[in-house]
C-alpha cells in the first residue's frame, strides 16, 4: 500500500506547487530532467565525495536531496510565472511531470526502496506507459515554451532597431 500511495503523492506534488504557486509546469520538468542527468553522470563522484563527509547509509539521504532540492528551489524560484489563465495547461502538464519524476526518480532512490516501487502493481501497470509519459511532458513542456516565450523580432520592431 505505501508503494501506491507515494506514487500518487509523488505524481501529484508538481499538480500541487503548480497549483498554490502557480509555478511554470514545463520549466519543472526541464529541471527534473537536468537534476536527473546530473544524478546519472556525478553520481559515483558525489557518493565518493559525500561518504568522506557523512558516515553510513546518510549518503543515500544526499543523492536524493540533490536530485529534489533543484526541483523545489526551481519551484519556489518561478512562483507567481503563470496567469491564471494559462493554469490549467500547467495543471495537465504538471501531472506528466509528476509521472515522469514517478519513472525517472526511483532510479536515485536506495536499491530496496527502488525494488519495492518497481515490484508495485502501480508501477507494473503504468511502467508500459513510462516512454509515453515522458515523451509526452517533453513535447509539452517544448511546445509551451515555445509558444509562451515572447518573440523577439516583434519587441525589435516595437523599439525601432
Amino acid at each position: 500500500m505505501l508503494p501506491l500511495a507515494l506514487a500518487f503523492a509523488v505524481i501529484l506534488l508538481p499538480f500541487i506547487l503548480v497549483l498554490f504557486l502557480r509555478t511554470n509546469a514545463a520549466i519543472l520538468f526541464f529541471v527534473l530532467c537536468g537534476a536527473s542527468t546530473l544524478q546519472t553522470y556525478f553520481d559515483k563522484d558525489i557518493t565518493s565525495f559525500a561518504g568522506s563527509l557523512i558516515p553510513g547509509k546518510n549518503v543515500q539521504v544526499l543523492t536524493v536531496a540533490l536530485f529534489v532540492l533543484p526541483f523545489i528551489v526551481a519551484a519556489i524560484a518561478f512562483r507567481h510565472s503563470v496567469t491564471k489563465g494559462q493554469l490549467p495547461v500547467h495543471l495537465i502538464l504538471g501531472l506528466f511531470v509528476g509521472g515522469s519524476l514517478v519513472f525517472i526518480g526511483p532510479q536515485f532512490l536506495s536499491p530496496g526502496i527502488a525494488g519495492t516501487i518497481h515490484a508495485s502493481e502501480p508501477y507494473r501497470v503504468l511502467e508500459p506507459f513510462s516512454s509515453l509519459v515522458i515523451a509526452s511532458g517533453f513535447l509539452l513542456s517544448t511546445v509551451f515554451l515555445w509558444l509562451s516565450h515572447p518573440k523577439s523580432s516583434e519587441h525589435h520592431k516595437k523599439h525601432g532597431h
